[in-house]
């Protein structure tokens, strides 16, 4: 015998960027995607951030953003103009559709 009870499940319908407030989503056809980038870190022993957890989503463009940052950071440390891994930086290869 089934036993049925009604319940309230929450469900995400949207997420908003943590730096400029819009919506991460992007509608095709009727359909609402949500299309994102994550900023995640995560400190322990050792660091003076130690317990601290930090979770950013942002948009397509904060994304960018974030990442052209770290970018432009790396290549001071490596006393660089031009460095050849640049255009894949951060790109996971084993999960990437692009060549």
């Amino acid at each position: 015998m089934k036993v049925f009870q009604d319940r309230v499940v929450n469900t995400e319908v949207d997420r908003i960027c943590d730096v400029c407030n819009e919506s991460v989503s992007v509608e095709i056809n009727g359909m609402r995607f949500i299309e994102r980038g994550e900023l995640k870190a995560s400190f322990g022993y050792g660091s003076s951030d130690d317990g601290k957890v930090y979770h950013l989503d942002l948009c397509e463009t904060c994304f960018k953003i974030a990442l052209n940052t770290l970018k432009e950071h790396r290549k001071t440390l490596l006393m660089s103009d031009h460095d050849s891994s640049d255009g894949h930086f951060g790109l996971d290869k084993n999960k990437t559709t692009l060549q």
